[in-house]
C-alpha cells in the first residue's frame, strides 16, 4: 500500500514562525508534497474555527477566566487542530489537496472526469454510429430531451402498453409507482421508437442503455457508438446487455437502482424526487432533466388514468 512520508518542512508546532519559509522551500523542491502540506494547514485552520465556535458556545466561569487562561487555551486549541490535521483530520485535506493540484495542472480535471466516466461504465451513452442507427437517441434524456421527444407522448400509448406489465411487477420492489419506470424508459428510448437492436434487427429489450460489464453473464449486443474524449469524437464498439423480455430488463434495472441510486428508492409518485436522485448520482447532465422527466410521468399518468376509466 502506498504510504505518504510526512513533510518535515511543515512546522510541527502551531507557533513556529519558520513554518511559512519552510513551506516555500518545500514548494520549490516538491510541489505535490507542498500541496499536501498546504491542504493540511487549511484543514487545521478550519478545525481551529470549529473548536473556537465550540469554546464560545460553552459555559464560562468567571473565577477561571483571565487573559492568560484565554491565551494558553487558544494556543492549545491551535496545536490540537494542527496535530489532528496531520493525523488525517476530518477528511477535508484530501479534497483541498485535489483542488490545489488541479489549479497547478488543469489537465488533471479531465483525467478525474474520465475516471468517473469509467466508474459509470454501466451507463455509457450511445451518441451515434452507423450500426446504432436505430438507437441514436439512447440516453438522450441524460444530455437533454428535446421538445419533439416530449411531444411523442401523444403517440406513445403503444409503448406504454408493451412495458406496463413489466413496470407493474418491478415498481413495488423499488417503492415507486409504475409510471415513473415507464417515464424513464420512454425518455431513454424515445418512446420505444429507437431501441437497441442486434445485428439481425431483433430488439434487445434494453430500455435503459445498460452496458454489459465484466460481471454480466447474459446475452449482449454490440453497438458502434461515437463518444467524445477530450473533445475529440471517437468511434467505439460497445457491448450492451440484451434481455429476453421487458420484465427481465426491468428486473436488472431495479438491481442497478439499488446498487447505484439508493436515494431514488421509495419515492412513490414523486417523479421530481426520483429524477433528481438519479441526476445527483450522475445519470443525467441536462439541468432541466428532472422537469422533463416529471412532464413525461404526468402524461403517462393521464394515459393510465384514462385507460382505467374507459
Amino acid at each position: 500500500m502506498l504510504t505518504r512520508t510526512p513533510v518535515s518542512t511543515v512546522q510541527d508546532f502551531a507557533a513556529d514562525v519558520r513554518g511559512v519559509d519552510a513551506l516555500r522551500q518545500t514548494a520549490k523542491t516538491s510541489p505535490k508534497a507542498a500541496a499536501h502540506a498546504v491542504a493540511q494547514q487549511f484543514e487545521s485552520l478550519l478545525m481551529q474555527q470549529l473548536v473556537k465556535s465550540m469554546r464560545d458556545a460553552s459555559p464560562h466561569y468567571d473565577e477561571l477566566q483571565s487573559s492568560s487562561t484565554d491565551l494558553y487555551r487558544g494556543l492549545y486549541d491551535q496545536q490540537m487542530a494542527l496535530t489532528l490535521a496531520k493525523r488525517g483530520g476530518v477528511g477535508l485535506a484530501g479534497s483541498i489537496e485535489r483542488q490545489i493540484e488541479i489549479m497547478q495542472n488543469p489537465a488533471l480535471l479531465k483525467t478525474m472526469q474520465r475516471h468517473q466516466s469509467r466508474q459509470q461504465g454501466e451507463l455509457a451513452p450511445v451518441t451515434g454510429g452507423s450500426a446504432a442507427a436505430n438507437s441514436a437517441a439512447l440516453m438522450t434524456a441524460r444530455g437533454g430531451v428535446t421538445g419533439k421527444d416530449l411531444a411523442s407522448a401523444a403517440s406513445g400509448s403503444g409503448f406504454v402498453d408493451k412495458v406496463l406489465t413489466a413496470a407493474q411487477s418491478v415498481a413495488p420492489t423499488l417503492g415507486v409507482s409504475p409510471q415513473l419506470l415507464l417515464a424513464h424508459a420512454a425518455l431513454e428510448t424515445g418512446w420505444g421508437k429507437k431501441p437497441i437492436r442486434d445485428a439481425a434487427g431483433g430488439d434487445s429489450h434494453n430500455l435503459f442503455g445498460i452496458k454489459a460489464t465484466k460481471d454480466w453473464q447474459g446475452k449482449t449486443v454490440d453497438v458502434t457508438t461515437t463518444e467524445y474524449v477530450d473533445g475529440v469524437a471517437q468511434k467505439r464498439v460497445e457491448s450492451f446487455r440484451s434481455y429476453d423480455s421487458y420484465t427481465e430488463a426491468l428486473a436488472d434495472y431495479a438491481g442497478l437502482i439499488r446498487r447505484r441510486f439508493g436515494e431514488a428508492i421509495g419515492k412513490g409518485d414523486d417523479a421530481l424526487g426520483f429524477a433528481r436522485a438519479l441526476q445527483a448520482k450522475g445519470y443525467a447532465t441536462d439541468p432541466q432533466y428532472a422537469d422533463k422527466f416529471a412532464s413525461v410521468a404526468r402524461r403517462i399518468g393521464k394515459q393510465l388514468a384514462g385507460a382505467a376509466s374507459s
